[in-house]
């Protein structure tokens, strides 16, 4: 009966502890248009929550909602847009991939950049659509000086556009 007590009291530590970190992700479910795609990024969420540390690797939080709705042709191409968009694109320039397969389509901006002592950081925001049904995000992606991409899916603070 102890072993149970104490298997249920860990069980119970692992699912708080799991539903404070997806409550960190905020996304925006956004309005489709009756025919196509989005044509035009929505502004980008706001939170008055602190800035995050980065340090997570690629994840499904990238995919807005949608991880089980996308294809793995469909989820590669987002990624390297975002990867792409943090590597080549200045601030407010939107790269676009689609998906006539799956009637998917997704957006990625950065909104904000700024320089750290070990490399740089950028605020990017990502919508993504599949048929009609859209929602948008803001992360933080740094990158230090002799490293790749490392990840921050809590909230955006920064300028407001």
């Amino acid at each position: 009966m102890k072993l149970f007590h104490l298997i249920a009291l860990i069980s119970l530590l692992f699912v708080a502890n799991c539903s404070s970190f997806v409550g960190t992700l905020e996304t925006k479910p956004v309005e489709t248009p009756s025919e196509g795609f989005i044509t035009k990024m929505p502004k980008p969420n706001f939170s008055s929550e602190g800035k995050g540390l980065t340090g997570d690797l690629w994840n499904g939080i990238q995919y807005v909602g949608f991880v089980y709705l996308l294809s793995k042709e469909d989820k590669l191409q987002h990624q390297a847009t975002v990867k792409f968009v943090l590597e080549n694109s200045p601030d407010m320039k939107t790269a676009t991939w689609y998906s006539k397969k799956k009637k998917a389509m997704g957006k990625v901006r950065a909104v904000e950049s700024f320089q750290t002592g070990a490399g740089y950081c950028r605020y990017y925001q990502v919508l993504i659509q599949v048929k009609k049904k859209a929602r948008t995000a803001v992360y933080q992606a740094c990158k230090k000086i002799w490293g790749d991409w490392s990840y921050d899916y809590g909230a955006y603070i920064g300028k407001r556009y």
